[in-house]
């Protein structure tokens, strides 16, 4: 029999009928090493390790470059651990950080702190605001009707006269964001690039010939990522920008975007040659798309349904990350085995099909690679059956290891899946697993 295609993708299909595959708290990589006989290997994110707590969510972290600043937000603006003053609403709260300061969306209040925070008085007809970003200084606002203003570098208030609006269609305004030298126009149906003109009176225009008939359903979905921009569409794909926005979902993915429950975000972090686009889908949980592969994985705290962190920054190959359900900001850490104490469960699954008259599965051999011994655990089920509450448990030696179990009966059509799992606080590798065959 041939490898199992053990983890190629996290990918759930439901109302196709088909088997799911699960790549959970893993990711791929290209074995350079030559041990997998499908020339992957399956590797473990890092753990969580906690280093700051807040009285309330955590709504955004953000770094200053010019300053060397960690900056967290709750319902507070701390920086470097100092209080600088209450943030009104709930939810992801949008940040911009320019050479001359610091700005922050909560709720319809937006905030500028320099040397002390203060609340900016927009025009009475701006409406509501929606998003914020920047370029070259100048911090940008986005209303719901489509209007921008623009806040001059240095000046913490806003002429009612410095504005724009969104020229291809008319559109509700979504999100804003800086994408190199240009900054994107999100609507709920279409995208509009704009660029910088130099001129002090007119600073900005739309990109001639670049407008996307392509929307944005979620403004905390759109994230810098990989020098371009990912979001998610009104079409309930993942697009990325570039000449032409192409789309990166499977439409598993899309199936979990009609399916959810509340508004996705996302956040970005890299690591180790890899760069992650952390999406969570409320209702079906948080998957991520490594630029590396350009394949998806699944993010999970145990009992969580979604992986706890919601917002993100990284600086200095430092990444930290944010709570959605406490004040707990945490490092990502490659050296601790668990988040903050709580077990991390690694899941792989793999089907093979089998038609016409079944042999015997004699074996399944898995290879593994953990920090110290350990314990993987392996079950199965075939066709419509639905997978037993046992395991059957492999101990396993460090450095590596084939994880052997014989006699698993003979499978009944159309397939069997496979799943294996790890709870033990190690370090995992899964190079793959072959089946009827002894390993090579």
């Amino acid at each position: 029999m041939p490898a199992v295609p053990l983890g190629v993708k996290a990918y759930r299909r439901t109302d196709a009928m088909v088997p799911e595959t699960r790549l959970v708290n893993m990711w791929l990589e290209k074995d350079e090493s030559g041990v997998s006989p499908d020339g992957l290997m399956r590797v473990q994110r890092p753990g969580l390790t906690q280093v700051e707590s807040r009285t309330a969510n955590i709504r955004a972290l953000a770094y200053r470059p010019a300053t060397g600043e960690e900056v967290t937000v709750s319902d507070r603006l701390h920086i470097e651990g100092t209080d600088k003053g209450g943030i009104a609403g709930t939810g992801i709260a949008p940040t911009v950080d320019t050479p001359f300061s610091f700005a922050v969306l909560g709720g319809q209040s937006l905030y500028i702190y320099n040397t002390a925070l203060i609340v900016v008085a927009m025009p009475n007809d701006a409406g509501e605001i929606v998003d914020i970003d920047q370029l070259n200084g100048y911090i940008l606002i986005l209303t719901r009707s489509g209007r921008f203003y623009w806040i001059e570098p240095g000046e913490t208030t806003v002429d009612p006269l410095n504005f724009a609006t969104a020229e291809s269609s008319p559109d509700i305004g979504v999100a804003i964001r800086r994408v190199g030298d240009e900054f994107w126009i999100f609507g709920e149906s279409s995208v509009e690039p704009w660029q910088a003109t130099g001129n002090f009176d007119a600073p900005f225009q739309p990109v001639t010939g670049r407008v996307y008939e392509s929307g944005c359903l979620s403004r905390d979905s759109v994230r810098r990522f990989d020098n371009s921009v990912m979001w998610v569409t009104d079409a309930l794909q993942v697009a990325r920008g570039g000449t032409v926005p192409s789309v990166v979902s499977d439409n598993g993915l899309s199936e979990r975007l009609r399916k959810r429950t509340g508004e996705p975000s996302a956040f970005t972090f890299p690591w180790d040659g890899h760069d992650f686009y952390v999406l969570r889908i409320p209702g079906q949980g948080t998957f991520a798309y490594d630029a590396a592969t350009q394949n998806w994985c699944e993010f999970s705290t145990l009992g969580a349904g979604v992986w706890r962190p919601v917002v993100g920054e990284d600086h200095g190959g430092v990444v930290r990350v944010g709570d959605s359900d406490s004040g707990a900001v945490w490092l990502l850490d490659s050296g601790t085995m668990t988040d903050a104490g709580t077990p991390i469960e690694r899941v792989v699954t793999g089907t093979v099909g089998f038609l016409g008259r079944t042999g015997r599965n004699n074996s399944l051999g898995i290879g593994v690679g953990v920090s110290n011994d350990a314990v993987v655990r392996v079950r199965w089920k075939d066709g419509q059956d639905d997978f037993p509450a046992y395991y059957d448990e492999l101990p396993v030696r460090a450095p590596m290891d084939v994880a052997n179990i014989y006699r698993m009966g003979r499978p009944e059509q159309p397939y069997r899946t496979v799943e294996v799992s790890c709870v033990d606080p190690v370090r995992l590798r899964i190079a793959g697993a072959m089946i009827n065959e002894a390993w090579k």
